[in-house]
């Protein structure tokens, strides 16, 4: 099984089942990637450029799958993948854009996305939750698990319309997960993942990283230009959102001069910027309700395991191992951090 938790023996791919498993066991909780990072060496870089490591991932999509579904958010990253397949005349069956129903926090696929998909003659499909379905969700159903939601409880309920459970297995469902993050501690650079930044859903492809080839490429071009335009004291800052957002997606290959929108996390005590405005958008009853959701969730699990104590800021991310780009070494974040995981 590709990008799954552990706990005490057992396997997860719904955080709150690993979390209720930590806390009745005692056992901690890991992350763990697909078995090809097990043997990879990260510290050699492919020697193929990043273009034709992307061009040789969608052609191995295309010919290994029936039908293939890209979910395109507008943003660079599903967007260089888009644009791979159409520069190397790549067939793509469907496009999948999915929104908030909020239109002020749609504002990427409303003003990016759907424009540009509608010019290209590839069929597409707009994914939505409706206010009745919100009503549902928060003022009648229990604790109803999703693939994604486990992992965050924004007000948003789009990650409920991203759920590919059901997709036939003749199908490949392509996600833009996930850019590169890099720490450099104890004189060597190290790449890692969190359990939060990369869902597992069944028949889906994260374009970037399931191939560790193709992620180690990136890996070292961050690496490089890094150590080219940024000071040793900035090196463990730049692969966090916000400020260094433009610097990371063009160090990566994502874009050269393009603007794309941007991402900002946890804005005035909500995950996003875009749920911010959803929940300026929404009903009061239905941020209410969301409200009292949380509440339940806390009750039933505790405050340990979501950012500042609460489950609108999203689950506490859970480590992979740590694959070093400067020699031939794996470690786990105790290893290096010892004293707790703490950017330097």
């Amino acid at each position: 099984m590709n990008w799954h938790l552990e706990c005490n023996g057992k396997f997860f791919i719904n955080k709150l089942e690993a979390i209720h498993e930590s806390r009745t066991s005692g056992c901690p909780i890991f992350f763990r990637t697909p078995d090809s990072y097990k043997t990879f060496d990260f510290h050699v870089e492919p020697t193929l450029t990043f273009e034709q490591l992307c061009r040789q991932q969608a052609q191995h999509l295309r010919d290994n799958n029936e039908e293939v579904f890209l979910f395109y958010s507008g943003g660079c990253d599903s967007h260089y993948i888009l644009q791979t397949f159409i520069d190397n005349s790549i067939k793509i069956d469907k496009i999948i854009m999915v929104k908030s129903g909020y239109r002020s926090a749609d504002f990427e696929i409303e003003d990016y996305a759907l424009p540009f998909i509608r010019k290209l003659g590839i069929p597409y499909e707009v994914r939505s939750p409706d206010q009745q379905y919100y009503e549902d969700y928060y003022l009648r159903d229990d604790l109803v698990s999703f693939t994604q939601n486990e992992f965050w409880h924004h007000f948003r309920l789009n990650n409920h319309f991203e759920n590919v459970e059901k997709s036939p297995k003749n199908r490949v469902n392509i996600f833009g997960k996930e850019k590169p993050k890099l720490v450099f501690t104890q004189d060597s650079w190290y790449t890692y993942f969190l359990d939060v930044e990369v869902t597992h859903q069944l028949n889906q492809t994260n374009f970037y990283i399931d191939n560790p080839v193709l992620y180690a490429k990136q890996c070292h071009m961050l690496k490089q230009e890094i150590e080219k335009h940024r000071s040793p004291d900035d090196y463990n800052h730049i692969t966090h959102y916000n400020e260094n957002q433009d610097f990371w997606n063009k160090s990566i290959g994502r874009y050269n001069d393009e603007v794309f929108p941007l991402k900002f996390l946890n804005q005035n005590g909500c995950y996003s910027n875009k749920d911010q405005l959803a929940i300026q958008s929404a009903e009061p009853r239905l941020v209410t309700a969301w409200k009292k959701r949380n509440g339940r969730i806390v009750k039933q699990f505790g405050t340990q395991w979501f950012n500042q104590g609460e489950p609108s800021l999203g689950s506490i991310g859970v480590f992979s191992k740590f694959y070093c780009l400067t020699k031939k070494d794996t470690k786990t974040v105790d290893e290096l951090y010892p004293n707790g995981f703490k950017i330097q």
